[in-house]
Parts: C-alpha cells; sequence; structure tokens
C-alpha cells in the first residue's frame, strides 16, 4: 500500500518508519490490512485480525474476506468500528 506510505510521510515527515500493520477503511464499504499475521475469528459481524504487535477487530455488517494472502487481507462489507489492541504507540 504505497499510498499509506504517502500519506504518513506527508503527516509525519519524509523519513517515516512504521513497523506495525496498516489499515485502511473504505467509506463504510470495507477495510483493507498490511503486514496480516493471521486472522482470530471471522463472522459476518465481527473480524480479528492479527497484525504485527496487536490486533484489530472489525465490527458491521456483511463482513466477508475478498482477498488474503501475501500479509494483505481486503474484508467487503459495512465497517461500523474497528478497535485496535495492543501495537506500537506514538
Amino acid at each position: 500500500m504505497r499510498l499509506t506510505e504517502e500519506i504518513a510521510g506527508a503527516l509525519f515527515g519524509e523519513d517515516v518508519a512504521f513497523g506495525g500493520g496498516k489499515i485502511v477503511l473504505l467509506c463504510g464499504r470495507g477495510a483493507c490490512f498490511e503486514d496480516v499475521k493471521g486472522l482470530f475469528s471471522l463472522s459476518a459481524e465481527e473480524v480479528t485480525v492479527l497484525l504485527k504487535g496487536g490486533t484489530a477487530t472489525v465490527r458491521g455488517e456483511g463482513l466477508a474476506v475478498a482477498r488474503y494472502g501475501g500479509g494483505d487481507l481486503v474484508l467487503r462489507g459495512r465497517v461500523r468500528q474497528v478497535e485496535l489492541e495492543g501495537g506500537p504507540r506514538p
């Protein structure tokens, strides 16, 4: 996800080195994850994603895996909430 790195660079400076997972929300229609280590749970209402150093729990409606592999995950569905636990702190 080069766009994620471009946005982070614009917000925090040119030499942003971020070692954690990345999440991009797609206006309630889905979410994209980078640096995924695995899936902890999966249902149409809740998905828990294992990221480097933490987890992300996505809640919504009609959640389904559109693509998963190579450390990337694309979820389709109405994303209502994302809760992060663990991971790097600012």
